[in-house]
Formats: C-alpha cells, structure tokens, sequence
C-alpha cells in the first residue's frame, strides 16, 4: 500500500517537486552533463545609472549548455561573437544573502520560493561563470554571468554586468530561472 501511494504521488507531482538536487556536487563533468540541453529563461534586469533606475522583464533568448561545458546565448554570443567554456567558479560569489540581494534588486523574490525546496544553500550548490570582458571603443558590456544550478530543472542565472559608453555608464542586475525547453 505504501508503495502504491508513493507512486501515485510521484504521478501526481509537480516535475520539480521529484527533479535532483546539486548539494555538494562538486565534480564538473557530472554538472556538465546534467545540464547540457535547452533553456528558456524567464526573469527581470534592474538597471541604475546617475538619472536612470528601472526594471524590466529579462530578454527572451535561446540559451543552450553542451556537456562539456560550453554556454550559448543570444546575448552572449551577440557580445563574444561565440560559445564560451564555463569557468567553475571558486571562491563562490553568491550565498544565501547575496542571492537575496540580486533577487531584491531585480523584484523577483518569486523565484526563491521556487528554488527554496533544496536541501542546502547557494554555498554548497555548483557555481559556473562566463566573464564578459570590457571591450575598447564604441558601447562597451563587461561583468560576470553565473549559473548556479539548483535542481536538473532549474537553474538560477545571475547576470552583473556594466554598460559602457561615451554617454553614461549603467549597471545592470539580471536574475533568471532558466528551465528545459520540452
């Protein structure tokens, strides 16, 4: 009897509810292929400059990761002009409180409530950046893109980047779940 309720409810249950989790995964190629597919992102920018401040829906964009390591964007392919390798990040950048911070900044303290059923904190979960560097000349985008997977389902992508030109500077916060296209 217990088996049959445990299956029913494994039937009935949402997919993230039964997705695995990343505590203490500390070996690349595991998270690498765990994620390697498509992602569809859904999440907000906050920009603030010296007469600027808004937030704004994230752009929608294809982003793929393969299994050994290399991410692909619409947005970071538009700045590097190709795939780049994620870079297995240490020290961590983002605990529990600067996750929240981001989240804050960015007004989506939803998406906590969807990454909250995992069984550790941002400090113990795999964390993976792409580095945009400043370019010369022109408009110029530079900062970090960190991944920091949750579950196989959900992945929370960080973006910290700064916009560059003869004009202004903004600095701009972007947080986004990504989830696997279907």
């Amino acid at each position: 009897m217990k088996r049959l309720i445990a299956s029913a409810a494994l039937v009935v249950a949402p997919s993230w509810a039964i997705a695995d989790g990343f505590c203490d995964v500390t070996d690349p190629a595991d998270v690498y292929a765990r994620l390697a597919g498509s992602w569809e992102r859904e999440g907000s920018t906050s920009v603030e400059g010296a007469d600027t401040s808004f937030v704004r829906p994230a752009r929608v964009f294809a982003t793929r990761i393969s299994a050994d390591g290399m991410f692909q964007s619409g947005f970071v392919d538009s700045q590097m002009g190709e795939e780049v390798a994620l870079e297995w990040v240490t020290p961590k950048p983002y605990d529990v409180d600067r996750v929240d911070d981001m989240l804050e900044a960015t007004e989506r303290a939803d998406l906590a409530d969807v990454l909250s059923d995992t069984l550790c904190g941002p400090e113990r979960l795999p964390q993976m950046q792409v580095e945009l560097p400043a370019l010369e000349g022109g408009v110029s985008v530079f900062g970090t893109i960190t991944l920091v997977p949750y579950f196989d389902d959900r992945i929370l992508e960080i973006s910290e980047l700064t916009l560059r030109s003869d004009e202004t500077v903004l600095f701009m916060v972007e947080t986004v779940l990504l989830q696997p296209v279907d």
